[in-house]
């Protein structure tokens, strides 16, 4: 697992619920606001499904290295400024950062170059924690978390000012 099947496997994963890819297509194109909110649900539900389809085909070692992918994506958006269009409690704002990660390469290199892209509120919480349950449930016990990056909101030192 790399940085590129990560994402060709989340890519994947929206192609598995056709109509929901499409809406996905058109609210990046527009980055209109109220397609990504109405995207929240249909990807916390239909796209994680998938996306545990297939983490559930890899090797213990390529989902250990899916979840230090996943927990590093998170860890880098972790910032105030993301935080500040995106809002959220500390674990609204992970879930936030899930939903970044869940839409796919493209949205995350968007709203991670240019946070203003992001969607207030938009959240998808299953996406933080989607490796973590397949390896439990695969494997018969938990996933040693925030072993490389730490996911938890304000974890990153280097994206928030110092007060």
């Amino acid at each position: 697992m790399n940085e590129q099947k990560f994402w060709e496997l989340i890519e994947e994963a929206w192609q598995d619920s056709p109509l929901l890819n499409d809406l996905r297509q058109q609210a990046l194109q527009t980055n209109d606001a109220s397609l990504f909110e109405g995207l929240s649900f249909g990807l916390d539900d239909e796209v994680v499904e998938s996306m545990e389809e297939r983490l559930r085909k890899l090797s213990q070692e390529e989902l250990t290295l899916f979840n230090h992918l996943m927990e590093e994506k998170l860890y880098r958006l972790d910032r105030e400024e993301v935080h500040k269009y995106t809002d959220g409690s500390d674990g609204g704002f992970l879930y936030c950062r899930g939903f970044i990660v869940g839409m796919g390469e493209k949205y995350y290199r968007m709203v991670n170059a240019n946070p203003r892209k992001a969607t207030m509120d938009a959240e998808a919480e299953s996406v933080c924690f989607v490796g973590y349950a397949v390896y439990e449930e695969q494997y018969g016990r938990e996933f040693p978390r925030n072993s490389l990056f730490n996911t938890e909101s304000g974890s990153n030192p280097e994206g928030w000012g110092s007060d």
